[in-house]
């Protein structure tokens, strides 16, 4: 998809039953942020420490802070955005977000999107 300067936030519409599949990085990257979130849930101020986790997760991986949560999602083998949607609805988070989210993990590498043969 080329860069449209109109809509810099345009997503690639992920079809909600496109699957994806967590890489190697990506597998790490999601124990850093379980790790993060633990260490910031035994602190004084939990709840200022876990947002604090988040974003500097978030930061070291150009993606946002709420990416993990999908990223969570995926590594528990919920493999597309249809078997997600009680995570999504849980936080707030719109179909188009979560394929804003897909895009950016896509983009760190830590998903790939399975093909239609890859599926079977």
């Amino acid at each position: 998809m080329s860069h449209d300067w109109r809509n810099p936030e345009r997503v690639v519409p992920w079809k909600p039953r496109q699957r994806f599949t967590v890489t190697a990085l990506g597998r790490a990257a999601a124990e850093r942020y379980q790790s993060a979130i633990r260490a910031a849930q035994q602190g004084a101020s939990p709840r200022a420490a876990l947002d604090q986790a988040k974003q500097e997760w978030a930061d070291g991986l150009k993606l946002r802070s709420a990416d993990g949560i999908v990223l969570e999602d995926l590594v528990a083998g919920h493999g597309s955005l249809a078997e997600m949607q009680e995570t999504l609805d849980a936080c707030g988070l719109t179909l188009r977000d979560a394929r804003g989210t897909l895009d950016r993990l896509k983009a760190a590498q830590l998903i790939e999107p399975l093909e239609a043969a890859d599926r079977v």
